[in-house]
């Protein structure tokens, strides 16, 4: 059975906890809100050393990537030679794996379009983005 030993040094006092893995994890549970920096599910040590119960930094384990740099990279495969509504566009990032509220892809668009990367054509709800330098 894993052996945990932790120490939590509080401004009132410090915390020893020693005995099986389960038992430490849920005392450092409870006291995670008062310990700055420390998240909810805290990782622990094993008498061996190795870490066990940690989470990655984001779902992929991968760094996170904006909707602009997202929207860069499908500009450079081409897909904007043809038009192509909002719509059109979130679906094409929801099937490369990324999730980015409307808002999100709206404002990253905008900001394409604002620094020339793409240009847009129609009104509003009709607006369709193609590579700047094609209408």
């Amino acid at each position: 059975m894993a052996e945990a030993r932790v120490s939590i040094n509080l401004k009132e006092g410090i915390i020893e906890l020693q005995g099986p893995l389960e038992f430490v994890q849920h005392y450092l549970d409870l006291y995670a809100p008062m310990i700055k920096g420390l998240p909810s599910q805290a990782a622990t040590k094993t008498g061996a050393g190795e870490k066990t119960k940690t989470r990655p930094r984001h779902k992929s384990g991968s760094k996170r990537v904006t909707a602009s740099a997202a929207i860069r990279k499908l500009e450079k495969e081409g897909f904007f030679n043809e038009p192509r509504s909002t719509g059109e566009i979130k679906q094409r990032l929801t099937d490369a794996g990324f999730t980015f509220s409307d808002s999100n892809v709206r404002s990253s668009l905008r900001r394409l379009t604002e620094s020339k990367t793409l240009s847009a054509t129609g009104k509003s709800s009709t607006l369709r983005y193609v590579r700047a330098g094609q209408s």
